[in-house]
């Protein structure tokens, strides 16, 4: 049993490894190398809720909500890193 469950952590965690960067718009990812803080729009595959507005809380300033987009002020490079691991982000670009 625990090595299932390891095998699958260890899947898991690969996963997000090489899909998250994909999620970061190659623009921000280069803003990001220049300044240590950006202001981002982050797209989900749906509408965003409550718990995913909290999540985004932690990581910079939420100024809004446009749709599926949720638009955030002052978030540094480390975490967009961090909000990018989230399997249920589609998109992070500058705003």
């Amino acid at each position: 049993f625990l090595l299932a469950v390891a095998l699958l952590w260890g899947a898991w965690e690969t996963f997000v490894r090489v899909t998250a960067p994909g999620r970061i718009d190659p623009a921000l990812a280069e803003a990001l190398r220049r300044e240590p803080v950006s202001n981002v729009a982050v797209t989900l595959g749906f509408a965003p809720e409550d718990f995913h507005i909290r999540v985004f809380q932690t990581h910079g300033v939420v100024s809004g909500v446009r749709g599926t987009t949720v638009l955030m002020n002052r978030v540094r490079s480390e975490d967009v890193r961090r909000i990018a691991r989230h399997y249920w982000v589609r998109r992070i670009a500058p705003q």
